[in-house]
């Protein structure tokens, strides 16, 4: 049953947050801003709100990601640009031909930084989960009650979540943007390879990586949910020992 309910949950709170980066680059600010407002255009006023509190408090939880885009833009395009079989690779053309504008193909380097940059960012908007569906999804599933306290009160309790799911997700990026970082810097080769893309490799990397870290820590949370209707059996010795169940589900899933 637990399987059936992550599955059911997933299918319905993956629904992407389509964007297209129309500018950004290689400023992680910026580019932050540009992610976020792509969020908000796809959330109500008050969903978005619950999920991030404001619009820098969204840049601001978007911008380390961003960050890690633009540190493995730059050292991605470095590489390519000392490869000796650049040209060879890209129809002829050197890597100050391929990437450089106007007269003498200027600014090569920073065009090519900025351009993974944000094909790193617009595959993660891609990927992006709703947060407020998600928890729609998971207020269904576990039925009213349960999920009241599991997040709070019948007042804020749905807000509550949402700031919650908006928060696994930022984590869940920021976890994955590190392990990707380590595996393009051990061979940017290999790791192009994997994503079968050099300008959006490392979107990609974080995007699924995050995908099943987030997915990992819903079913825990889920699991917690389960563990803790089972021991209100004995409600005397429950709430001795956790004080509530918003407790007892936030111990279990911490040392799940």
């Amino acid at each position: 049953m637990r399987r059936i309910l992550v599955t059911a949950l997933l299918a319905f709170a993956v629904a992407p947050v389509a964007a297209s980066v129309a500018a950004g680059g290689s400023d992680a600010t910026k580019n932050a801003s540009v992610a976020c407002t792509a969020i908000k255009s796809h959330m109500l006023a008050a969903d978005f709100a619950h999920a991030y509190g404001t619009f820098g408090g969204c840049v601001s939880a978007l911008t380390p990601v961003e960050k890690q885009n633009v540190a493995s833009a730059q050292a991605a395009c470095t590489a390519e640009q000392s490869d000796a079989t650049f040209t060879a690779n890209h129809g002829g053309k050197t890597f100050a031909q391929f990437y450089g504008t106007g007269k003498g193909d200027k600014n090569a380097l920073a065009k090519c930084v900025s351009t993974k940059a944000q094909a790193a960012s617009k595959a993660e908007q891609l990927a992006r989960t709703n947060p407020a569906r998600t928890c729609r999804t998971l207020r269904t599933q576990l039925v009213a009650n349960t999920f009241i306290a599991t997040f709070g009160t019948a007042r804020n309790a749905f807000g509550k979540c949402t700031s919650w799911a908006a928060g696994l997700q930022t984590q869940s990026e920021n976890a994955a943007s590190a392990t990707c970082r380590t595996a393009q810097d051990a061979s940017a080769t290999t790791f192009a390879a994997n994503y079968t893309s050099n300008a959006d490799a490392f979107g990609k990397c974080v995007s699924s990586t995050a995908s099943v870290q987030a997915k990992a820590k819903l079913q825990a949370t889920i699991a917690a949910v389960s563990a803790c209707k089972a021991e209100q059996t004995n409600l005397a010795a429950f709430n001795a020992k956790y004080g509530s169940f918003k407790s007892c589900v936030a111990q279990k899933t911490k040392t799940a």
